[in-house]
């Protein structure tokens, strides 16, 4: 079960140095502003009474969480190790995430989060659509690669809506995160075994239906952005394509989607009168 953060009370903590909230409580995401970050931490199989990791999202040996206004960059794996004294309690301290928020400022780093992605609403986001849904999404546009012979690194850009969304800022935002990902070990975008190492890893929860070659979805995001990832490991074919979001309207649509995907699942659960 998860809690809405705005009604749990916490304890002040310190993670890597870092002022943050500590509960033992699933936060729900969904009920955290914007500035303030979620991490959740893992016990060790044998030792319960320590935390030993922090990472996104666990689905064991969970913890606790911890509330953050300056956010981690986590490799691409999601967790980094957590060391004794990486995590101390202070005494006394904020309580409420209000009272964290007014003592500590929002931090402006601007750090990649990358995901595997398991929802079947995003999978038409992997593929080009037509400009007024581009125009409803945020859509920039996409870029189309492979890795030739299985090193080198080849692309090329198609624009979507006339090409008006690709801004320096954007151009200056999806160079770091493509160069991010193709320096992470083991990245799907290092090199054509990886991405097929990687795909193969994350097939069960990642692959995208309708594809008309085997492919596995992912995602990345930034402050303002969101790159959808769909990995094709075929030789003799094109083994990527990255289509590219503002990331408010992208999320706009996303909740809105997600909401009219439970209101339908309700409406077929109610029974015919």
């Amino acid at each position: 079960m998860s809690y809405d953060a705005q009604k749990v009370t916490y304890q002040e903590v310190t993670i890597f140095d870092r002022p943050a909230l500590f509960t033992e409580c699933r936060i729900d995401r969904a009920t955290l502003p914007e500035d303030v970050y979620r991490y959740e931490l893992r016990h060790g199989d044998e030792d319960w009474g320590e935390p030993r990791e922090l990472a996104r999202n666990l689905m064991v040996n969970f913890y606790g969480t911890v509330l953050t206004r300056e956010p981690f960059q986590l490799p691409i794996d999601g967790w980094i190790p957590l060391e004794n004294g990486s995590l101390s309690f202070q005494d006394g301290g904020c309580r409420t995430l209000a009272e964290f928020q007014e003592k500590y400022p929002a931090s402006d780093k601007d750090v990649i989060d990358f995901y595997s992605v398991n929802e079947p609403a995003l999978y038409a986001l992997y593929f080009s659509r037509s400009e007024e849904q581009d125009k409803t999404v945020g859509c920039v546009g996409h870029l189309r690669g492979d890795f030739g012979s299985g090193k080198q690194f080849y692309t090329t850009w198609w624009p979507h809506q006339q090409d008006a969304l690709n801004t320096p800022e954007f151009k200056a935002d999806i160079d770091r995160t493509v160069n991010w990902l193709r320096e992470q070990p083991g990245s799907p975008l290092r090199d054509f075994d990886s991405m097929k190492r990687y795909c193969n890893r994350y097939e069960q929860i990642c692959a995208i239906k309708g594809a008309l070659l085997p492919s596995c979805g992912f995602m990345a995001k930034t402050q303002r952005y969101v790159y959808m990832l769909r990995c094709t490991p075929v030789k003799g074919d094109y083994q990527f394509y990255i289509y590219c979001y503002q990331r408010k309207p992208f999320e706009k649509a996303q909740k809105e989607q997600q909401k009219n995907d439970r209101l339908a699942v309700k409406k077929r659960a109610e029974p015919e009168r």
